[in-house]
């Protein structure tokens, strides 16, 4: 393979997490994340107004491809933004949607 070429693995790696975060809840967890920082559970949900294990099954899925990461804090768990880039991702993606 030429030198100048992304290796199959690098797009492998990248698709994977292209579909992790095609999702709109996973869009608005990082959305939300990006704007407020660490946040709980708790507090991700009620923002969303949606069911906590709907925001747990997305994070949980979030966390699998490094995109959030948690920490616990005595009995909650906070999660913020791991990959940075998946900032970039998201304000392209959403630009793209307003068009």
């Amino acid at each position: 393979m030429n030198e100048d070429l992304t290796s199959f693995q690098v797009f492998d790696r990248s698709a994977e997490i292209l579909k992790v975060i095609a999702h709109p809840v996973r869009l608005a967890i990082i959305e939300l994340l990006h704007k407020k920082g660490k946040s709980s559970v708790t507090d991700i949900y009620q923002i969303l107004d949606i069911e906590q294990s709907v925001v747990s099954y997305h994070l949980k899925n979030l966390r699998m491809v490094n995109v959030v990461i948690s920490q616990r804090k005595g009995t909650k768990i906070y999660y913020s933004i791991e990959s940075k880039g998946v900032i970039n991702i998201l304000q392209n993606i959403l630009s793209l949607g307003k068009e």
